[in-house]
């Protein structure tokens, strides 16, 4: 090939080439980011609204459904779910994968735009975002302080511990939860104040006017310029208590004297502890662009010396980081690599018996891992679990090229070449061989690319760093390979070797020699046997189906991720107190059943901001998040700690928990999600208990959870309309009155020493304890005088709906479950045949979506990836051996290698997921490459040496049993060690290397004899046409009788 003539005869310029590849391969490696998943735009787009005051029922007709009706129109949008709650709406908007995000948000705005005049105007104008996972945190930091309060500690945090966080590099917002705040709270009597004539409004105000700082103007002397303030802010509390809130017969009325002024704290509305204590937090976030590993590196690296210019004896504790889990994901990645490597040198040092020749071919593994580096660089692709995991599969076949190679080159040198010729007649002889398998494993990693959904993005960077690779393998295979041969391998003879190694080299040869003979003769026996063999294998191919129901399906293995998250809830209504005690008890079971555990982080309440949005939503929600030692230093997995927890926590009175995974990229919210669609809201209610009850039966369903809450009770105050508007109050009027009194509203602002604290005007507490609290609020009128609440309204007990949900403009009722114990797909037909029985009125219907959605999605696109590469890999080989034949004879290693995959899963007790179906499609690929090595060599013996066709046929597969041995085996152990699930991470491609090495092992002995056989039985059928019309000779139908297979070399 005249590659690899020029690569020999200029071998200083190759060299040059390959150093200069080498040191910009280094350079890439020394560049590239680390991350767990691959920098994925997710299609998602957030639209949030809100309007104080109003019911879930009436955000729906007022907000969400308007705003529906005018976004659902929006291109390339797939499911458009809304949450309709106490004054929020929130609907999120979910595109095809692939949709240009920036132009569906500006859609999406001009859409709202349509409608936003059709909106009420007290409601706030809506906002939309598109979904971000750097929004999701990436460290949890606990301040805690034997001498300092937790008044003070927050104080310190906010005002110097945050602004330095946020100064490091990469850091994009660290908000601030748990701990207290200072607050000056005015508690009136409103008793007192209606016996005055003061209302909630007028003491507001009153307050805001005497606290004041306005510029009043310049003075100029003709010589200087003065600015001139007033002053008129409060300094301290007895201004406030002394502030003049009215007159009564000409005398002032003190705010003290209708008043109580505590300077105290803010009223806790969330608690956050760690370890059992209280404790300040600080959840860090990241920028869109800035590397996690990186971003937390150096965060741990500036605390210290934060905290240590802020002083005292402030100590912290990072209680979660997620750059860990990447860490050792891509570690033992790592690692693996390397293992593979030295297995994949071991086994070539086997049937080689040279460390020189062995290195040669080994070094088609750095020189490809390095160019791959330099060019994921230059494409912004980062060193993540899933682009590292594509070079740990692709190592052991990284050889496969250069072995084929070196292996013939030394079977010329064998027969007496110098090694210049040897070189370039044995490169030359397997080159178009060997440009076909790669082509062929290129070829199937095409339908992959073109995969919708999550699976298409999960296995993108996979697919472009197992194609730059092997392309890279290719060409060095065709260049480096025979131009290090013909130049290190032709003083090899001139070594003396030592006793030992003699010995050794003549047993493993004279075994390899003994394996070849044996393969032979059992080639020879079956070939005058075809029909024996085919019944073998159709016999096998019968039990595999009937053994393929036997193997599980699932989405996506699980990890452990050496944490526990667990989200809890309680009735609705229960106090802040109440939930304190329920977590205090679980707190406590948890150090009981999981002493392994290093921090309890405990979260639950309202909390504030960002933290509001992503964390709990109320006084009767948390989150418990439990941080364990690496997988490697603990006896029990994850899951078995939780199925421990799932029983205990089951036997706490009116408390409802699921678990989570953490930092899982492309799970859903659940397993499995029954989705129950119908208007009637109590109907959907009744049917969703029932399914709940169903669900309950069913063997491994755990963590049962319904979309819809118990209604939380509520006092609801109904306004007679007339009455109102006859005394010239308005609803907002009213209802902003009802609001100071019970919640509390910041009147203005208390400063001192630089800081800020809230003036909030509340009534006193035994005035907002009741009923009857509510109905005598007083209500001023236009002629002044100040009426009790129920003489306008009437204020009713009742229960109200949390929140409403609707998918696709229908309101919908979800049960979401978790499946422990079994696989996902036999739990779903289960469920499927429940639902089944259940009868649903004719205005209902339900759907599966969750996980199980996600994974029969993907499943059929795999499954159709998995079609196109069987007919991708036939076109090429076509093209390649010019026959329609020849291509259709070796795809029959395809169907031999899913039967290996069948029970390589079924040993192993391991189940059919998404990264196993990759397995199965790399496996098309892969099988071929045998079947293409043994028929070209075949043919050339036939076309150039004029062999007979039985002799052709032997002779071809004696001498490719070692190289197809070899590069079978290097592939096989080279996943080995992530098929034995080591280390974290390891879980999701353990499946995967399982798939390949069943498949691989069970083609490669398979595909021997397989091959062959039909081989001659196509020809043999060639051959007797060609009889009849007098073109061949009828002895190349038949064994020659002179034939003796001891003498096949």
């Amino acid at each position: 090939m005249f590659i690899s003539k020029l690569a020999i005869k200029r071998g200083v310029t190759f060299t040059m080439i390959y150093l200069i590849l080498v040191g910009f391969g280094i350079f890439g490696l020394s560049q590239l980011k680390l991350d767990l998943y691959p920098n994925v735009q997710f299609p998602v787009i957030a639209v949030f609204s809100t309007y104080q005051g109003v019911g879930p029922e009436d955000i729906e007709n007022s907000l969400t459904r308007p705003l529906e009706r005018a976004i659902i129109s929006v291109e390339n949008i797939k499911h458009v779910t809304s949450y309709s709650t106490a004054g929020n709406s929130v609907l999120i908007l979910e595109f095809d994968w692939g949709t240009d995000m920036k132009k569906a948000e500006n859609d999406v705005r001009k859409s709202i735009d349509l409608v936003r005049d059709y909106l009420p105007d007290e409601a706030s104008d809506p906002v939309a975002f598109a979904f971000d996972p750097s929004l999701m945190p990436i460290m949890f930091v606990t301040l805690s302080s034997e001498k300092l309060g937790d008044v003070e500690l927050k104080e310190i945090a906010e005002d110097q511990i945050t602004p330095r966080i946020e100064r490091i590099p990469g850091v994009a917002a660290a908000d601030i939860r748990g701990g207290m705040e200072r607050e000056i709270k005015i508690l009136f009597n409103p008793v007192k104040m209606a016996a005055l004539g003061i209302s909630v409004q007028n003491l507001i105000q009153k307050l805001q006017l005497e606290n004041l700082q306005i510029p009043a103007g310049i003075i100029d002397n003709k010589e200087q310029e003065f600015t001139v303030r007033a002053y008129g802010e409060y300094t301290n509390i007895k201004q406030i208590e002394n502030t003049v809130v009215g007159y009564k017969n000409r005398k002032p009325i003190y705010l003290k004297e209708i008043a109580s002024i505590v300077d105290g704290y803010k009223e806790k509305r969330d608690v956050v502890r760690n370890n059992g204590k209280n404790a300040v937090t600080i959840v860090i976030r990241k920028q869109s662009d800035a590397n996690t590993v990186q971003t937390a590196r150096l965060t741990r690296k500036e605390l210290p010396k934060i905290l240590s210019v802020v002083g005292g004896d402030i100590k912290y504790d990072i209680i979660f980081d997620s750059s860990k889990f990447i860490t050792r994901s891509i570690n033992n990645l790592t690692s693996t690599a390397i293992q593979a490597f030295v297995l994949a040198f071991l086994v070539i040092l086997f049937f080689l018996r040279n460390v020189r020749s062995s290195l040669i071919v080994s070094v088609s593994i750095p020189i490809s891992l390095l160019v791959t580096f330099f060019v994921m660089n230059q494409a912004g692709i980062t060193l993540n679990i899933i682009s590292m995991a594509g070079l740990a599969l692709a190592i052991g076949m990284l050889v496969d090229n250069s072995i084929v190679v070196l292996e013939n080159i030394f079977r010329h040198k064998e027969f007496g070449q110098d090694a210049f010729s040897a070189a370039d007649d044995g490169t030359s002889e397997v080159a178009n061989a060997i440009i076909a398998s790669t082509l062929t494993t290129l070829a199937i990693f095409v339908p992959i690319l073109f995969v919708p959904g999550i699976a298409g993005v999960m296995f993108k960077d996979m697919v472009v760093t197992i194609v730059l690779s092997l392309t890279t393998s290719l060409i060095v295979a065709l260049t480096l390979i025979p131009l290090l041969s013909s130049r290190l391998l032709q003083s090899e003879a001139k070594k003396r070797k030592t006793k030992i190694f003699n010995t050794l080299n003549k047993s493993i040869e004279n075994f390899l020699e003994r394996l070849e003979l044996w393969y032979v003769r059992t080639l020879d026996f079956f070939m005058g046997r075809k029909k024996l063999f085919l019944g073998i294998i159709v016999v096998l191919a019968i039990v595999t189906v009937f053994i393929s129901r036997f193997v599980g399906g699932e989405f996506l293995p699980k990890t452990d991720q050496s944490q526990i998250e667990i989200n809890i809830e309680r009735e609705p209504g229960v106090s802040l107190t109440a939930m304190d005690s329920t977590v205090r008890e679980i707190e406590r079971m948890i150090k009981d059943e999981i002493p392994e555990a290093k921090n309890i982080f405990t979260s639950f309440g309202t909390g504030e901001g960002i933290v509001a949005i992503f964390g709990t939503g109320a006084s009767n929600e948390g989150e418990i998040r439990i941080d364990l030692p690496d997988v490697k230093e603990r006896d029990r997995s994850v899951f078995e700690m939780e199925d421990i927890l799932r029983e205990k926590l089951k036997n706490i009175p009116g408390l409802k928990f699921t678990f989570s995974e953490g930092g899982n990229m492309f799970g859903t919210s659940g397993d499995i999600q029954i989705k129950i669609f119908g208007y009637n809201r109590q109907m959907a209610e009744a049917l969703a208990n029932r399914v709940g009850k169903e669900l309950k039966k069913i063997k491994g369903i755990v963590d049962i959870t319904k979309s819809f809450k118990i209604p939380r009770p509520e006092y609801k105050i109904v306004f007679d309309r007339e009455k109102i508007y006859s005394m010239g109050l308005s609803v907002f009027q009213i209802s902003s009155i009802i609001e100071a009194q019970l919640k509390g509203k910041v009147a203005t602002i208390y400063r001192k020493e630089g800081k800020e604290y809230d003036i909030t005007v509340q009534a006193d507490e035994t005035f907002r304890n009741s009923k009857s609290d509510i109905e005598n609020i007083y209500i001023p009128t236009l002629t002044g005088i100040q009426i009790p609440l129920k003489s306008i309204a009437k204020v009713v007990l009742a229960d109200a709906p949390q929140r409403i949900i609707r998918e696709d403009q229908e309101r919908m009722v979800t049960i979401t479950c978790d499946v422990s114990g079994r696989d996902l797909r036999s739990a779903v037909n289960d469920i499927m045949k429940v639902m089944k029985k259940i009868p649903f009125p004719q205005d209902f219907r339900w759907e599966i979506g969750g996980t199980a959605k996600d994974q029969q999605e993907s499943f059929m696109y795999l499954g159709l990836a998995l079609l196109a590469a069987i007919v991708l890999v036939y076109m090429v080989m076509a093209s390649q051996f010019e026959s329609l034949i020849d291509p259709f004879i070796i795809m029959f290693t395809v169907p031999l290698a899913l039967m290996g995959v069948i029970w390589m899963l079924l040993i192993t007790g391991t189940t059919l997921s998404i990264t196993a179906l990759i397995g199965m499609v790399l496996l098309v690929g892969i099988v071929v490459n045998n079947g293409i090595v043994l028929i070209d060599y075949i043919n050339q013996q036939r076309e150039k040496h004029g062999k007979h066709l039985w002799e052709a046929i032997l002779i071809g597969g004696r001498r490719r049993m070692r190289p197809i041995l070899m590069t079978a085996l290097t592939t096989i152990l080279s996943m080995v060690p992530l098929a034995l699930k080591l280390g974290s991470g390891a879980e999701i491609w353990s499946p995967l290397a399982r798939a390949v090495i069943g498949g691989l092992t069970v083609s490669t002995f398979l595909t021997l004899i397989m091959v062959p056989l039909i081989y001659l039985y196509f020809e043999q059928i060639s051959l007797k046409r060609k009889v009849k019309k007098g073109l061949a000779d009828p002895s190349e139908l038949e064994r020659p009788a002179s034939l003796v297979v001891e003498e096949i070399r």
